[in-house]
């Protein structure tokens, strides 16, 4: 498997005629053919606020979450590990991972998916930690406004 957590302690690399400075977390085609035939389902930034943990889950895409400010441990299949500002963790399809805050102030982080799910089928699978069975969520239904008190 591909090395999952990445820095940009990396190598620079200069572009576009020397004028653009690049540090690849991963090369130029280093995923194509564990990401052929996918498509990029979202870009967006999240953050967990003090004490927040995302519950193990998993789902047919490929993510990559960057942390922009503060700390995380994360657990990626049975790997589990710390991420701080400026780290990139790959999240290979169909792992179950988590992640939670570690530090007084929660993170912020950027994340993107290619994702391999149908279009009738996206969302993702949850892992309730409390022995309670795994359930299909589907994308969105899991936003409050779709719950009633």
């Amino acid at each position: 498997m591909t090395q999952i957590v990445k820095d940009a302690n990396v190598p620079t690399i200069l572009e576009h005629g020397g004028t653009c400075r690049s540090w690849f977390l991963f090369e130029k085609e280093a995923l194509r053919q564990e990401t052929m035939g996918g498509y990029l389902e979202f870009v967006d930034e999240f953050e967990l606020l003090p004490g927040a943990r995302l519950e193990p889950h998993s789902h047919d895409t490929d993510e990559f979450y960057y942390l922009l400010t503060g700390e995380a441990r994360m657990r990626v299949g049975d790997d589990e590990f710390a991420l701080g500002t400026g780290q990139l963790v790959r999240i290979p399809r169909n792992e179950i991972h988590s992640i939670w805050t570690t530090g007084d102030d929660g993170f912020r982080a950027l994340a993107f998916a290619i994702s391999y799910m149908p279009e009738n089928r996206v969302g993702y699978t949850t892992y309730p930690e409390d022995g309670s069975p795994s359930r299909f969520v589907p994308s969105g239904s899991d936003r409050p406004e779709h719950h009633t008190a």
